[in-house]
This record gives C-alpha cells, structure tokens and sequence, in this order.
C-alpha cells in the first residue's frame, strides 16, 4: 500500500525519531511534501533528501510561517524559486490562535501577501496555514484564485466554507490529519461531502498531535488514511490509489 503525506517536518521528524525510522517508512512506497520555514532547516533537509537519494519521494516547500513571519527570509525564498529548487511556497497564511500571534497580523499579512504574488509569478502551488483567520483569508480569495493551486493545510472548518472558498473560482484543495481521529466534527463532515480530487491528508508529524501524545511518527498516515477510508465508506486499497492518482497528477507534474 502507498501512502501520501500531504503535509509534514522532514528535519524536525529526523531530530525527533531518528533518520533510519524515516528512510525505513520513504525508501519503501511512500510519498509526502515537507515544508521547511528557515533557510538552515531547508539546507538540512536538501542535503538528508539528497545524500539518501529521496528525491521521488519527498517534494520539498519553502514559506514564510505565520507564526514567526520573518521578511529576512524573502530574498531566500525567491532565490528558490530562481533556481527550482522547491515546487511549493509554504507554508504561509495566518495565525491567530494566541495573543502573541495575534500581534503579528500585520507581518502575517506582508508574508502572505508577498508569498502569493511569488506563486503566482512563479506559477507555483501554495500551502496555507489558517488558525482563526479564515475571515482574514476570504478577504484575498480574488488574489487566491491567481494561484495555480491552493492546499489548505489540516484545514480546520466546515464543508460549507471550504466549497465557499471554492466558489471564489480558487483552485483548492483541503488537507486532513489526526482531527479525523478524535471525532472533529467539522474534519469529519468536509472528509465525508468533499469531492475525492478536492481530499488530501496529512501527519504535520512531528507536531501534530492528539491528547496525551508528545510528538507523531510520519508511519501514522496509515492511520489517518484508514479512518478517512472509513468515512468515505470505500477499502483502503481503493482509497488510497485515488488519492495516490491525485497526488502524482498534481504533485509530480510540477
């Protein structure tokens, strides 16, 4: 069976588990898209990918996070870009789960905005990151739909806003990870009425996590998948090769 993570730390993971853990899970069929967010993790990453020649298998993303959005990073993040180095911007967006956060609105926004015009410049997908800001990013749902491709990342609200995101004429698709789990009623309910071709899932490993954990394996897709499997009431085999077909039609025509 492949698996493919939509979403997830390539060099954090490493730290965290250990890099026979991840080379046992990516040299066997699996795929995923890592996002690095400072130019040292990135050059970490490149090299691990690289030097144990996971380049079909790991597809490499570079952004200005909404959580520490520091500009320093935008010449780094072009220069990518010029020289082909990454296939998508991410990730990037808005964050306003804390106070703390909350006050760097205005650097999010320069980030963000900066990161779409180089996406569409580039013609280049892009991830987003949204924690409370969903209103903040339907305002730009006109500069969205200039994009080539849209991933919500562990998109976190309703069916009913994600098909209006897609009736802004954005070309988007929505990401999922341990909240189908834990029952999250909203991640639930956009798995089950969503379009297959609009459905991707991810791990966020090694951050994302459910009560009582610490940190999460990348290997624990296989759970997601099989409880999106479940939702959508189809075999895991079955489910799991259309995801495959479009991740590699979208992902591996860049």
């Amino acid at each position: 069976m492949m698996y493919f993570d939509a979403h997830f730390h390539l060099f954090p993971s490493v730290e965290q588990w250990g890099k026979e853990v991840l080379l046992d899970f990516y040299k066997g069929n699996n795929y995923a898209i890592t996002c690095a967010h400072n130019p040292d993790e990135f050059v970490e990453q490149d090299f691990f990918i690289k030097k144990n020649e996971l380049e079909e298998n790991i597809i490499q993303a570079f952004g200005i996070h909404p959580q520490l959005p520091m500009m320093i990073n935008s010449a780094f993040l072009e220069n990518l870009l010029k020289n082909k180095k990454i296939k998508l911007i991410g990730e990037t967006g808005f964050d306003f789960f804390t106070e703390d956060f909350k006050e760097k609105k205005k650097e999010q926004n320069e980030a963000f905005h900066l990161s779409l015009e180089l996406a569409a410049s580039y013609n280049v997908p892009i991830v987003i990151h949204n924690r409370k800001g969903l209103d903040e990013m339907l305002k730009n749902t006109k500069e969205l739909s200039k994009v080539p491709l849209v991933l919500f990342h562990s998109f976190a609200f309703s069916t009913r806003e994600a098909l209006s995101i897609l009736n802004h004429n954005v070309n988007a698709v929505f990401s999922f990870s341990k909240q189908i789990l834990n029952g999250n009623k909203k991640s639930l309910s956009c798995v089950q009425d969503l379009p297959l071709d609009k459905i991707f899932l991810e791990t966020d490993a090694p951050f994302q996590t459910l009560k009582g954990e610490s940190f999460t394996n990348p290997s624990e897709i296989q759970r997601i998948y099989s409880a999106a499997a479940e939702i959508k009431k189809m075999s895991l085999e079955s489910f799991c090769n259309e995801i495959g077909d479009n991740f590699k039609r979208i992902f591996y025509s860049l």
